[in-house]
């Protein structure tokens, strides 16, 4: 396996400014977020957890959707899964119930979960620079300092400028930026603030394809 890689602070912003103004990036088929750049969209779904004896055990979606009777399609999100299993609601599913007997945990929000990182990081092992939203404060198992910020503008989120590192100095490791990306920009992964997938979209299909067939991950993969 690749070395575990972990981000700091870049000071600098312009890594950062193609991809301004930083769209909050969005899923399924019909989702625009960067589609004139790259066509094909890895769409890595976050498990869910039941605890079995005290121990996480990882619940799919395909599992959850097969048990609220509910075919999982391609851009479903988490919310209508659940919906599935309370059809009688007069409210909008809320992502974060739970059922019982079939996951007691919902899935990882605005990060990949952790014990997915590093298989993700090795197919993208060429990953360097990241933007982190500035709210996830003590969310963090290391704090960003000396970064450049980014902004979306008056209205809009605000993003800490980071890079990567592979060395034994401090850094964050436990949390995925919400963007990033190598240096030729050939490809760019995001994970929605309040989202529980991560996207990957890229020109190179066959790139995506390798890991669409990771059995370790639960992905969707498609082109716009």
């Amino acid at each position: 396996m690749s070395p575990r890689i972990g981000w700091i602070g870049d000071p600098l912003p312009d890594h950062a400014t193609w991809l301004a103004p930083f769209p909050y990036p969005d899923s399924g088929p019909t989702g625009h977020w960067l589609a004139d750049r790259y066509p094909h969209v890895l769409r890595i779904l976050h498990p869910a957890y039941i605890h079995d004896d005290g121990e996480p055990r990882a619940v799919t979606w395909s599992q959850i959707a097969t048990a609220a009777g509910r075919e999982l399609i391609v851009g479903m999100p988490f919310s209508e899964i659940v919906g599935a299993w309370f059809p009688d609601s007069v409210k909008h599913p809320d992502p974060c119930t739970t059922i019982e007997g079939i996951f007691d945990t919902e899935p990882e929000m605005g990060s990949l979960p952790t014990e997915l990182i590093d298989i993700v990081y090795d197919h993208f092992d060429d990953v360097q620079s990241g933007l982190f939203w500035d709210g996830w404060g003590g969310f963090l198992d290391e704090p960003i300092r000396g970064c450049a910020r980014a902004s979306e503008g008056l209205q809009g989120w605000n993003y800490e400028v980071v890079t990567t590192i592979r060395s034994a100095r401090r850094a964050t490791r436990t949390r995925t930026p919400n963007f990033w990306w190598p240096a030729d920009q050939t490809w760019c992964g995001a994970t929605g603030i309040d989202e529980m997938d991560t996207l990957v979209v890229s020109a190179d299909l066959a790139r995506l394809e390798s890991v669409h067939a990771n059995p370790a991950l639960e992905t969707q993969l498609y082109s716009r």
